[in-house]
């Protein structure tokens, strides 16, 4: 499990740092092509876009490490603490499960994409990459909820706080 943890944490990282790093440089390019060159760089915004894209979904997974992402406690608190906590782990399976739903439904969508043969139209990069970005972020998404899960339905029910408001692995917001 710390494994598979340390594992995500380093591709997210990476992936999240290269992304932001190139979407910045390209937008930086831009601007001072826009201002001085005056030649159009239509290729510059086309992969601050499509970085954006990949950000925003690996940043999905860290955002489930974290347990950053919105959550409704005003139900979960109005029932009894034991209650709570079942509630909390159902709704954590759930999660895993729609997550796992999307990550197959993305797969279906960047195949359907493939298929086509469509290319960007100012980098002429084949489409499914930029799609790619969906099933690498939400796959990795359904991972760090099933360690949500198991670190959630593996903790002792006789404890105060066996469940955590965020569930999160990395102790993220509350």
């Amino acid at each position: 499990m710390k494994i598979l943890n340390n594992i995500l944490d380093k591709i997210e990282d990476i992936l999240c740092t290269v992304f932001a790093c190139v979407m910045a440089v390209s937008i930086l390019i831009q601007v001072v092509n826009r201002n001085t060159v005056r030649i159009p760089a239509s290729w510059c915004e086309e992969l601050a876009r499509y970085c954006m894209v990949w950000l925003i979904f690996v940043g999905i997974s860290a955002g489930v490490k974290q347990g950053s992402h919105i959550g409704v406690d005003a139900l979960v608190n109005a029932f009894p603490e034991k209650t709570g906590k079942i509630i909390k782990k159902i709704t954590s399976i759930l999660a895993t499960v729609m997550y796992a739903v999307l990550t197959g439904l993305s797969i279906m969508i960047t195949a359907g994409i493939r298929e086509t043969g469509q290319v960007s139209p100012a980098m002429r990069i084949p489409m499914y990459i930029v799609y790619a970005g969906l099933i690498v972020g939400l796959f990795m998404s359904t991972l760090r909820s099933l360690q949500i899960n198991i670190k959630v339905l593996s903790q002792n029910d006789g404890s105060k706080n066996n469940v955590p408001n965020d569930a999160g692995l990395g102790g993220g917001a509350k």
